[in-house]
């Protein structure tokens, strides 16, 4: 069997211009295939054609994160470390009663990722989002433990000592009841929450019990499941129905939160021993 003559025009795409679309591409990852074609001198055509089929490169989307600064990696680890260990100790019943506390702004306006959202029509609608310059919103404050949601506790305020202990921590209190012996409580280290007055407060009540400053370690959102799964899971539900008011938001926000399982919160919380062992896989 012989390959047979084509016909056709030959592929201006040279051995010599791919390696030179490798060598442009590699100085700068994030380059356009644009800005790639211009940088080279082919068409964004045959830039695209050398980058999917001859170089075998795919767009990757980028994770946002935040940042760390130095010594977070260490304090990261030693929390990961007092975890398991505090699950060894305890065992991982003892989830059922540890609450991890944190709190979002939920805006009545909804948020608008212009990245992502599009509108498919036949001719361009110059659809655009409208958003008001100081936008309505509330605050929410969750306790999320494997075994139920703490709240919602909706403030409007920013948080101070004073409002912090008054509108959360002894609403949270009278919230966890039975439990308040020997519930384990986390927050962050938010100065409103760490300052001196409110940890006497919380010393009063938790004792020993208190996930805080000292161990949780700061820019550390992947390892709070109210961070990683609640708020991002909450905000897809609640602006689906798209809420006009603010007493609509609230009551959105309330359902959902009385329909999260226990089967959900097991599954989180096993995510959460996840992210854990990987962050001290992975040094920090």
């Amino acid at each position: 069997m012989c390959d047979a003559t084509r016909s056709g025009r030959p592929s201006i795409l040279t051995e010599k211009k791919v390696l030179g679309i490798s060598d442009a591409m590699h100085q700068s990852l994030k380059k356009s295939i644009r800005k790639l074609s211009q940088q080279v001198g082919v068409s964004y055509g045959l830039a695209h054609t050398a980058l999917k089929k001859c170089l075998r490169l795919h767009p990757y989307k980028i994770t946002a994160v935040h940042e760390l600064k130095p010594g977070d990696s260490a304090k990261r680890v030693a929390y990961c470390m007092w975890f398991l260990d505090f699950l060894d100790r305890a065992g991982e019943d003892i989830l059922n009663i540890t609450v991890f506390m944190d709190e979002a702004y939920f805006h009545l306006s909804g948020y608008i990722n212009s990245q992502n959202s599009r509108v498919w029509c036949a001719h361009n609608l110059h659809v655009f989002h409208e958003s008001l310059l100081h936008d309505e919103k509330i605050g929410v404050w969750v306790g999320m433990s494997c075994r139920r949601i703490v709240g919602p506790i909706f403030f409007l305020e920013t948080l101070n000592f004073q409002r912090y202990c008054d509108n959360i921590v002894y609403p949270i209190i009278v919230q966890l009841k039975d439990e308040i012996d020997k519930a384990y409580f986390q927050q962050d280290g938010a100065t409103a929450h760490t300052v001196h007055m409110s940890m006497a407060l919380l010393d009063d009540v938790f004792a020993d019990r208190i996930v805080s400053k000292t161990i949780w370690p700061p820019r550390s959102p992947v390892l709070s499941p109210p961070d990683f799964f609640l708020w991002v899971a909450m905000k897809n539900s609640v602006y689906s129905n798209n809420p006009h008011t603010i007493d609509e938001l609230k009551m959105a926000i309330t359902e959902y939160i009385r329909n999260v399982d226990r089967a959900i919160l097991n599954t989180v919380y096993e995510n959460t021993v996840r992210h854990v062992s990987k962050c001290l896989e992975t040094g920090g």
